[in-house]
């Protein structure tokens, strides 16, 4: 392969990650969605029931997922049912699919470790979202999975739940900010 075709092709896959971005907005609907649902879940986490309890009101919560996004799909005006041959699209829906694959890790530790359920259910969420730094040329994505990641092991095992679902929270607004603006460059 030429150097000419090299250039072409990246110039092709630029293009493709563009209109991704611009059509989907970076995500930004879904992660707008996670902020409810780590609310809902920091809720859940005070909640008077055993910690069983609570990680099955946990596992529910992540059921507004969809309603949640496409409400905000239609408040900051992103496409994210998109009938599209881009395979960035197609790339961005597998990544979020390969986050189902590690909550079998966490289905686990909800009836052989309940109390470390919501710790690896906040890592796992966290780790999902390094691929999308690249999907969307996000560096925002890229720097708070890390963060999450980490942080969400290290809030849970020192201070508990709550802390670590309130660490989600703010760690998903702060997300949500940085798309915001990084949106906002894409339309200049």
């Amino acid at each position: 392969m030429d150097t000419m075709n090299i250039t072409e092709s990246i110039a092709h896959l630029n293009e493709l990650k563009k209109d991704a971005q611009l059509t989907q907005k970076k995500g930004l609907p879904f992660m707008m969605a996670s902020v409810l649902i780590w609310s809902l879940v920091l809720i859940v986490q005070f909640m008077d029931k055993d910690q069983v309890t609570k990680n099955l009101y946990t596992f529910m919560c992540s059921c507004f997922l969809m309603p949640l996004a496409i409400a905000f799909s239609k408040l900051v005006k992103a496409d994210i049912f998109a009938k599209s041959s881009n395979p960035i699209n197609k790339l961005g829906f597998l990544c979020t699919m390969n986050q189902t694959l590690y909550l079998i890790i966490v289905m686990w530790a909800y009836s052989k470790n309940p109390d470390a359920m919501v710790m690896l259910y906040a890592m796992v969420f966290g780790a999902h979202l390094l691929p999308f730094g690249w999907v969307y040329d996000s560096k925002a994505y890229m720097i708070i999975s890390i963060i999450e990641t980490i942080g969400a092991l290290v809030t849970a095992l020192v201070w508990g739940n709550i802390i670590a679902v309130s660490f989600m929270i703010v760690m998903e607004v702060i997300l949500c900010i940085f798309l915001f603006e990084e949106n906002s460059r894409l339309n200049d």
